[in-house]
């Protein structure tokens, strides 16, 4: 399926080794690696919240908002050359393709000249982020690589290497949609903005009530919950913190000539908090059978 069910994720925090799974991510830290660019974001935990008047980031709730991965696209919906704006928990970051070190990476969306739009700019010959307005040029670590106005010798020419002039990386990483990716099944994938509070989605589509059907139910960890009936069809639901939600549909059925099947649906959400009021809904379905294509669905 290509680039498809190859989704770019990302944590607005200092850099990180995760193991990533498609039902529950694991952080390992690793934070004392002498590899890390310098403009990776090295803050202490900061929780997501907004105050009503000022309209400024407060912290006003103990979850720890930055301590998780983000799905921000799929890679099929990326241009390698060109960037690409997107806001994460009230932060404007601009992802894009270094292709020196070959990897999607994610700046603030500010040039720390101006402050003008990263995602404004362009790719430049030597594969860099060029900030638009004056020409400044960033690799994928945030050094800067070129200022064009400052002079070739003297004080000028070591301006680039002024803490100053880093551009803010945020740590990001592709994760695999692997139980999805096989070739039995048939995945459409949506996603658009909504204008829509991140906390009636999930309390809309992830009622913790609907654990009680379960025989079976299970707190998985903290804000997380899994259960699961044992009737046909099957059907099987997770909540992982802080904004995934999995369901999975098992009917076993028999039909004439090709007899005895397990039927299986996948429907799975991504609802990334953008700013208040404002999400990044992703719907990812499939199934192991009817492998036809229908306008519109596939």
């Amino acid at each position: 399926m290509a680039n498809i069910l190859k989704f770019l994720v990302t944590a607005i925090r200092q850099s990180y080794h995760f193991q990533y799974s498609w039902t529950l991510p694991v952080p390992h830290p690793d934070s004392t690696s002498s590899q890390s660019p310098p403009s990776l974001r090295k803050e202490e935990e900061t929780e997501y919240g907004v105050d009503d008047e000022s309209g400024e980031e407060v912290n006003d709730s103990k979850f720890p908002w930055r301590d998780y991965w983000y799905r921000v696209s799929s890679l099929e919906d990326l241009d390698p050359l060109l960037p690409t704006p997107f806001q994460l928990l009230v932060r404007d970051l601009v992802l894009w393709f270094d292709k020196a070190n070959q990897e999607w990476v994610a700046f603030d969306d500010q040039c720390p000249h101006r402050l003008a739009p990263l995602s404004e700019g362009r790719i430049d010959e030597n594969g860099h982020l060029q900030c638009s307005y004056r020409g400044w040029s960033f690799d994928g670590c945030g050094w800067c690589a070129q200022i064009p106005q400052a002079m070739l010798e003297g004080p000028e020419a070591h301006a680039v290497n002024s803490p100053r002039a880093y551009a803010t990386r945020s740590p990001t990483m592709v994760s695999q949609a692997a139980d999805l990716d096989k070739p039995e099944f048939s995945t459409v994938i949506t996603q658009h903005d909504m204008l829509y509070c991140y906390d009636t989605l999930l309390e809309n589509v992830s009622d913790p009530s609907l654990i009680d059907f379960s025989h079976h139910k299970s707190l998985v960890a903290p804000g997380t919950f899994a259960g699961t009936n044992d009737g046909n069809p099957r059907i099987s639901a997770e909540f992982v913190t802080p904004c995934y939600y999995m369901n999975k549909v098992e009917i076993d059925t028999k039909l004439p000539i090709v007899g005895a099947q397990k039927w299986i649906i996948w429907i799975c959400s991504f609802d990334v908090p953008m700013a208040p009021g404002k999400i990044h809904s992703t719907v990812c379905s499939a199934r192991n059978f009817f492998q036809f294509t229908m306008p519109g669905l596939n």
